[in-house]
């Protein structure tokens, strides 16, 4: 009998998927729990002793004692610290820096709404850092990347201060790629190719026939041509302008849905819909909570997780998607112009086409 054994980089991907799975598990969970967790997790997943695992250290600031949440070290020295927040926040930067500047360490990991790694300037008079974010989404390359080079046995500074410059320059690079990217562009070209073989004029007088749109899809952005009497808007523009009260309606996939509201309600139906046995995990993964920032930061969950209080608030539908197994699923209800944007933007990687009216 033989035994397969995986490829290291499909088991650093096992891993990250792991952490993503106890990353959505502990949500909701309160910072004992996730403390536990990850401690479990640096362990398990990254090899590293009990005695390296230095959990709820006490770092003296001025006259008062704070205790950092964990500080991974070896036998011989503090290689980074680790800044446990509730999953549901997007905190703990400044308390971060704290420590790195009084422990004298420049790595730090803070976790989150998302991972985030830092390379910290102890020595700089003011917050000198670079940092890379990672969002917890399965096969993520970057968190297969994190996992192999955070482990005990891989763990080396100089790397991974080089990994988080090298994807903070392909970010920076494809950045500057999507701002170059837009409607002159796209009729620019246009022109520049009919031009070698028509008239600039008969070029120009069809070209004004058309509206072209660009808009991102699953991994490129790829110009749309569309009939000279379009009902829809094909990008949804969040204005300070109308930021209090926006009564902006919309389209998905064709099908007028109204509000901002129900129109994600609408998008997650037809997802699941599309996908008939889907997993409440699968569906998380599909819209993690990244998707309702900024703002209220929850965008699903089920509905016997939902507290008194946020039912009172209205925090979200009161009509379940009910899935294939019996789970039953209710979307955020917190959306306003700038929130919604970030949604439509990743929606539309899952297939799913959300237009303004």
């Amino acid at each position: 009998m033989t035994v397969k054994v995986q490829e290291p980089s499909m088991l650093y991907t096992t891993f990250w998927n792991k952490i993503v799975s106890q990353f959505n598990k502990n949500l909701n969970s309160k910072e004992e729990i996730v403390q536990t967790s990850w401690e479990l997790l640096f362990s398990t997943i990254f090899n590293y002793s009990d005695s390296d695992i230095d959990s709820q250290r006490s770092v003296k600031m001025g006259v008062m004692t704070k205790r950092a949440d964990i500080v991974i070290r070896n036998d011989t020295e503090d290689l980074f610290v680790v800044e446990l927040k509730r999953h549901t926040l997007h905190d703990g930067q400044a308390q971060l820096f704290s420590y790195l500047n009084q422990l004298k360490i420049d790595l730090g990991i803070l976790v989150c709404d998302n991972l985030y790694i830092y390379d910290y300037d102890f020595i700089a008079k003011e917050d000198s850092y670079s940092v890379l974010e990672i969002p917890f989404t399965q096969s993520n390359p970057n968190g297969s990347r994190f996992v192999e080079l955070f482990s005990k046995d891989n763990f080396d500074k100089q790397k991974i201060k080089g990994f988080i410059k090298e994807s903070n320059q392909k970010k920076n690079s494809e950045n500057e790629i999507k701002n170059e990217l837009s409607v002159n562009l796209i009729t620019e070209l246009l022109k520049n190719h009919f031009a070698e073989k028509y008239p600039a004029v008969d070029v120009e007088k069809i070209l004004a026939d058309y509206n072209i749109s660009i808009s991102q899809k699953s991994v490129a952005v790829a110009p749309t041509f569309v009939s000279d009497n379009p009902a829809v808007s094909h990008s949804y523009i969040p204005s300070p302008a109308f930021r209090a009260k926006d009564s902006t309606q919309f389209m998905v996939n064709g099908s007028p849905t109204g509000g901002k509201g129900p129109t994600v309600y609408r998008a997650v139906q037809f997802y699941v819909e599309s996908h008939k046995d889907i997993s409440f995990n699968e569906l998380q993964e599909a819209f993690p909570d990244y998707m309702a920032k900024p703002g209220f930061g929850k965008m699903i969950r089920r509905w016997e997780d939902v507290t008194p209080q946020q039912w009172a608030g209205s925090r979200f539908n009161k009509h379940p998607i009910i899935l294939s197994d019996g789970t039953k699923v209710v979307v955020s209800t917190q959306w306003k112009p700038d929130n919604m944007h970030n949604f439509i933007e990743n929606v539309a990687r899952l297939g799913i086409e959300v237009k303004a009216m």
